[in-house]
């Protein structure tokens, strides 16, 4: 019925003005004031003047205009961001010895943005939410947080993390009131804590468990009295993070319009309590941020806080745009060949170590092992390099060489060559025999094994050398990897 009421309100508004019966000057948004769009913008304007020079602080301003598609002005964002990195290194990296909401809330501006948390200014903030001890200190709050902020881009947890996806969620369901709902602190039900509850179990919602304790959240929320803008910006946000259902019966679209009578016409942004005059700067940001949770959902977009829309895709490095092996390196990454680094570089000149290569082997190959490999300086290792080792071992593609794999020292063209020549040998069953040697000046002093090797590189276009030399002394560039190991992955594949 509001949605209709709205409709209607706006047709009259719109033949006031068009009869000159209104005066355009008595509402500064004219016949759209009753639109979530035209509040979203003004609130957006709004943010903006409060904070021209944004910084630590204002990242819920961030996170509203970012997600809404408000267009802020020029570099913006860039200005947060070097404002930030300033911040944490001044800090050097330690944002709140006890708030570890801090760090999540930082996190989820930076997704909001297209910045990986885990390299701000030189400093893992992503790792600062590893220990559950420190993240649960605030209560039910910090996991909650977390748990959004982990979510925005997928980060994982190491094993070894003594923190986990599943030891925070479980955390929460054993917090769940009787009634539904979540609190703060005490027995007493907390609309906002529950709708941030909501959001942050959305992620899971697939667990039959879990949709249970997040529909009995939601019932809980109806059937309380929402007693400010923030409440019902909060329930808007989690009930477009687990259901677009809710449109189908106007349950959203009517609390949106409930949202829209907190708007403030004079000032551009939403108030705190329908009876207050002026603004509230905290009214606003959740007010903006609901909103632009509600239009993404009806655009079809990701959920407010799923922020995979804004995660650089694979390939996409801050470092190799003008770097001759770019191609080569997003193909790489495409195929799930190589990755890049935590801060969103590929370090293209980089050079590439045997344990780097043995896996890469593997994983063109996608070879298995029975046995662990008899080397005895890879215990320092994960379980998955160790297991890529012994793969290459048992394939014969690598040999024992007294014991030792020496997995730290950088990798040379003449041993890489050596490596894909046996490769293409177990895939294929057969030796490579070349019609003629490689014209190469510098690799007569090669072994038998090794020159023929270089051939196969050659004459299936691998590797090309340069100026007549293979150098097969010099080491390996994770550029030239890239390219090799791609064009190695079509000649088996």
């Amino acid at each position: 019925m509001h949605g209709l009421k709205r409709r209607l309100i706006l047709i009259a508004l719109a033949i006031f003005v068009l009869s000159g019966l209104l005066p355009q000057q008595a509402n500064a948004l004219g016949e759209q004031a009753l639109t979530e769009a035209s509040a979203y913008d003004t609130a957006g304007a709004y943010m903006v003047q409060k904070a021209p020079n944004p910084s630590y602080g204002d990242e819920w301003f961030i996170i509203a205009l970012a997600r809404g598609g408000y267009k802020v002005p020029v570099n913006y964002y860039d200005t947060y961001y070097a404002n930030l990195v300033k911040e944490v290194r001044e800090r050097e990296g330690e944002l709140h010895s006890r708030k570890y909401t801090e760090y999540s809330r930082v996190i989820i501006a930076l997704s909001a943005i297209g910045k990986d948390a885990r390299n701000v200014g030189g400093y893992n903030l992503v790792e600062k939410l590893y220990d559950f001890k420190n993240v649960s200190w605030q209560g039910i709050n910090g996991p909650i947080f977390a748990l959004i902020a982990l979510d925005t881009w997928q980060y994982e947890i190491p094993e070894t993390a003594k923190n986990s996806r599943d030891e925070m969620v479980t955390y929460l369901l054993d917090n769940q009131l009787d009634n539904g709902g979540f609190a703060l602190a005490g027995t007493a039900m907390d609309p906002d804590i529950t709708a941030m509850a909501i959001q942050a179990l959305s992620a899971y919602r697939e667990r039959e468990h879990i949709e249970q304790a997040i529909d009995h959240a939601i019932s809980a929320l109806r059937a309380v009295q929402l007693g400010s803008s923030e409440s019902i910006s909060q329930f808007i946000a989690a009930l477009t993070s687990v259901s677009i259902e809710s449109v189908q019966n106007e349950q959203l679209s009517d609390t949106v319009d409930d949202l829209l009578q907190y708007y403030d016409t004079k000032g551009g942004g939403f108030k705190h309590l329908l009876g207050e005059k002026g603004s509230n700067a905290m009214a606003t940001e959740q007010a903006a941020f609901a909103i632009a949770a509600y239009e993404r959902m009806l655009a079809g977009q990701t959920s407010l806080y799923d922020m995979t829309d804004t995660k650089p895709m694979a390939g996409q490095y801050s470092d190799v745009s003008q770097h001759w092996g770019v191609e080569a390196i997003k193909e790489a990454s495409e195929l799930a060949l190589m990755k890049g680094y935590p801060d969103g570089t590929f370090r293209p000149e980089v050079q590439l170590t045997r344990v780097q290569a043995a896996s890469l082997v593997a994983r063109v190959l996608k070879l298995q092992h029975k046995e662990a490999a008899p080397y005895s300086d890879i215990s320092k290792y994960n379980e998955e390099a160790q297991g890529d080792i012994a793969a290459l071992y048992e394939a014969r593609i690598i040999q024992l060489n007294g014991g030792s794999f020496y997995p730290d020292h950088k990798l040379t063209r003449a041993e890489l060559a050596l490596m894909l020549a046996r490769s293409y040998r177990y895939h294929t069953g057969n030796n490579y025999e070349a019609a003629a040697a490689a014209p190469f000046i510098d690799i007569a002093d090669l072994n038998d094994e090794t020159r023929l090797a270089v051939s196969f590189l050659y004459d299936y276009k691998i590797a090309e050398g340069s100026n007549g030399r293979f150098d097969p002394s010099g080491y390996t560039t994770r550029a030239h990897a890239a390219k090799m190991f791609v064009a190695f992955y079509q000649l088996v594949n």
